[in-house]
């Protein structure tokens, strides 16, 4: 009976641990700032932003992570495109949704070294359309 319980409780803490990277890059993903896609700046650099989202896209629960930023209330529009993105990527257009309140909500976006904004809306529009890709050499 000892250990049983005591490979219950091992059992219980390790799946903690897996659920643990998942919460944290979704809360990572759901509180960027910024949305860009590929190389920024005079250097041509990624963005922190960038790589969170390259880490979501790698991760085998990466649909639920996206789903969830996309669909909390306290999740950035910036972190919603690039949850919008994630569920382009992963082919699942129809799961990009955001409530109509979100709308108007500005979108901070980075084009190359040009730092300007557009709602929400029109953000997740054009990516629905074109979809969005990172420009990188990999």
């Amino acid at each position: 009976m000892k250990w049983i319980l005591i490979t219950l409780l091992l059992a219980s803490g390790l799946t903690t641990v897996s659920a643990q990277p998942d919460q944290d890059i979704e809360k990572e993903l759901s509180t960027a700032t910024l949305f860009s896609m590929g190389f920024n700046g005079f250097i041509a650099k990624e963005m922190p932003q960038q790589l969170i989202y390259g880490k979501a896209l790698k991760d085998n629960n990466s649909v639920k992570i996206f789903e969830s930023v996309m669909e909390s209330a306290t999740a950035t529009p910036e972190g919603k495109a690039w949850a919008a993105c994630g569920l382009w990527q992963k082919k699942e257009i129809d799961k990009i949704k955001v409530r109509k309140e979100y709308n108007n909500l500005p979108v901070t976006l980075l084009t190359g070294d040009i730092l300007r904004q557009e709602s929400l809306e029109k953000v997740i529009e054009n990516i629905r359309l074109h979809g969005c890709k990172l420009r990188r050499s990999e």
